[in-house]
């Protein structure tokens, strides 16, 4: 309950800066703001757990969806619906909000990354309404940065030993 929530209030404050009289930031903006604080929160999420194999893995993935995207852009060379250049295909924003998603969904569990996978969806959303990408750059974002948090990421498992004069507990669970 407590994630739903949060999901109301940032639906609530996104549609809030999406108002056309409203003189903040629009759907583009809010979009670019998107790609940046999922990540962020996700990997503040795995520091904040002191989850240090899950920060590293997280930054292989990043580096390894970056890596991919960047070098998409380079061959491909698809022009943007705009017509303001040819690096359409695939999204990079949509790639990184979707690679912080993801990887609370690995690690975390999909409960906690209901809200993540909302505003990765909405950068999605926001750079085809900013006629900054095709449907297919935007889904191709969103696989590839999928796709390299499900090879680089594993699922937490955490692992408790204790012991007294009489016996020895192991305790051990992990997240679907």
């Amino acid at each position: 309950m407590k994630n739903f929530y949060k999901a109301t209030a940032v639906l609530f404050v996104v549609s809030q800066h999406c108002i056309p009289t409203y003189a903040g930031p629009g759907i583009e903006e809010i979009g670019d703001y998107m790609q940046v604080i999922v990540p962020a929160y996700a990997f503040g999420m795995a520091m904040n757990e002191t989850d240090w194999c899950g920060a590293m893995e997280f930054s292989a993935s990043f580096l390894a969806m970056e890596t991919t995207v960047l070098g998409l852009k380079t061959l491909i060379k698809e022009e943007r619906p705009d017509k303001s250049d040819d690096n359409s295909f695939p999204s990079g924003h949509t790639a990184a909000a979707f690679s912080g998603a993801t990887f609370i969904h690995k690690r975390y569990g999909l409960k906690q990354a209901i809200v993540p996978y909302l505003l990765a969806s909405f950068t999605g959303f926001s750079r085809i309404y900013a006629n900054k990408h095709h449907l297919h750059d935007v889904l191709a974002g969103a696989a590839i940065s999928s796709a390299m948090t499900w090879i680089f990421v594993s699922k937490r498992t955490n692992v408790n030993i204790s012991a007294d004069a009489q016996s020895i507990n192991v305790h051990f669970n992990t997240t679907f």
